[in-house]
């Protein structure tokens, strides 16, 4: 009878039970992985990028024989939100943004000021501080609708991975969310956004042109401001004193003509600043390891090291005074003086005296070439 009692009392309490009454199949919601932001004709559009996760899980099983099947949606609105809900009106399903991988900002709305990108980033709590950032000048839609090669899944793009690249050819260094916000909230900082664009001339398929993602440049920001533009050629000397670099090359001339290649790895940086009576002057001391990859014209080692270190100098002296003929300050040296001499930055800062020349920065460049590849040297 006991017995019989429990199983009563738990066939009571099976009705009580909720189960999964309510859970969703991944075929039933739509995922988005990257999403824009732009202004154009004072109207906010807003960009989605939405992948068939069940196709992509398939992929990583096999390789795939048809394109990824991408969705790209477009919302307009007078305000951010506003272009969001116009999306939803016609996504069919519930949209969800906890895969979310890249954000990217048109230069529209980042020279109307970044408050209401801010604004829905900061306050809409599926938005983590963990995707990617670019910035562009092409139309986002554009961007989003590029997939890589051999079908595969658009994850697998500069879009969504660009650090796979970066570790390869270390150029301008990917930012995230995170490192982006707390960038141009740092006082005395530049945040160096990266510029994303399309490529239609590198590489072939069928005998047709296939385009395919590019970083070309970065958008600079000061004082948390949109502040110009700059293409690659401009700030080459950029990657010489970022400490992510990981490998970067650098072609030696003689007399116009090419002499060596050679790849350079990991620099360590060290900024002193002096600050003086009427100025403040940076010594910039960087050390930096790498190897041969290519001899045209015979040169012995250390003259090749001599002349990689000048033209690293060079290079960085250059994107120094590119930045100041624009009024910035693209190597960070007043952040570099906020960080290590607190007060006299204060003092600087205070006055409203604080001004960068060409004679402010004092560059210092020590090569050393590790090997030669397999041809000994």
């Amino acid at each position: 009878m006991r017995s019989i009692g429990k199983i009563a009392i738990i066939w009571l309490l099976v009705p009580l039970l909720s189960g999964c009454w309510d859970i969703k199949d991944i075929q039933e919601i739509n995922y988005v992985t990257s999403i824009g932001f732009d202004l154009e004709n004072n109207q906010y559009r807003a960009y989605v990028q939405m992948l068939d996760f069940s196709s992509v899980a398939k992929s990583e099983a096999s390789k795939p024989t048809q394109p990824m099947p991408v969705w790209v949606g477009v919302g307009t609105g007078e305000t951010l939100i506003g272009a969001f809900n116009d999306l939803y009106k016609t996504s069919q399903m519930r949209t969800a943004y906890g895969q979310l991988n890249t954000v990217v900002i048109g230069e529209g709305i980042m020279k109307s000021g970044m408050k209401d990108v801010r604004e829905l980033l900061n306050r809409y709590y599926e938005f983590r501080y963990t995707p990617w950032v670019f910035g562009t000048k092409q139309r986002i839609d554009e961007l989003f609708e590029i997939t890589p090669f051999f079908s595969l899944s658009p994850l697998m793009s500069v879009l969504n991975q660009p650090l796979e690249v970066y570790k390869q050819q270390s150029l301008i260094a990917p930012l995230t969310l995170r490192e982006f916000i707390s960038e141009t909230r740092e006082p005395g900082n530049s945040a160096l956004l990266p510029s994303l664009s399309i490529s239609n001339h590198t590489w072939r398929s069928n005998k047709q042109q296939q385009p395919l993602l590019k970083i070309d440049g970065i958008f600079v920001f000061q004082n948390g401001n949109f502040q110009k533009w700059f293409g690659w050629k401009s700030v080459q000397g950029l990657r010489w004193v970022e400490p992510k670099t990981n490998r970067s090359p650098l072609l030696i001339r003689s007399e116009g003509k090419p002499q060596a290649s050679v790849s350079l790895e990991k620099p360590k940086i060290t900024i002193i600043a002096q600050s003086g009576q009427e100025h403040v002057a940076f010594n910039m001391d960087i050390k930096i390891s790498g190897y041969i990859s290519e001899v045209l014209q015979p040169i012995p080692e250390a003259l090749l090291e001599l002349r990689v270190a000048e033209e690293v100098q060079k290079e960085i002296k250059d994107t120094y005074e590119e930045g100041l003929k624009n009024g910035l300050d693209l190597m960070q040296l007043e952040h570099t003086l906020y960080q290590k001499n607190n007060q006299e930055w204060k003092k600087w800062h205070n006055r409203g005296d604080f001004r960068l020349t060409p004679s402010s920065l004092n560059i210092r460049v020590d090569v050393k070439l590790n090997h030669a590849g397999k041809i000994k040297y």
